[in-house]
């Protein structure tokens, strides 16, 4: 085998791509960063609302206990000095 060197072709068609596009970029990016910004709360109202919320209703109103039935035994003693006159 012999090895052989291949050499990278210039680009020439990038360029000038990029001199045609360079008026368009700043619309380019501000398409590119509406379109992020609507990805990103697009995925924050399908996904991370509901479970963000259900978190929060667990925090403010935690889910109730398994009721307990408490028996209370109360005493009333009642105490009462008599005196007698004699």
């Amino acid at each position: 085998m012999t090895p052989t060197i291949v050499e990278p072709r210039s680009n020439e068609l990038l360029p000038a791509i990029r001199e045609d596009l360079a008026p368009f970029l700043p619309a380019l990016r501000s398409a590119a960063q509406l379109i992020a910004a609507a990805t990103v709360l697009e995925f924050t109202a399908r996904y991370a609302a509901p479970a963000m919320i259900d978190q929060v209703r667990q925090i403010i109103a935690p889910a109730p206990q398994h009721q307990q039935t408490i028996l209370v035994e109360e005493q009333t003693t009642v105490r009462r000095k008599v005196t007698v006159v004699s």
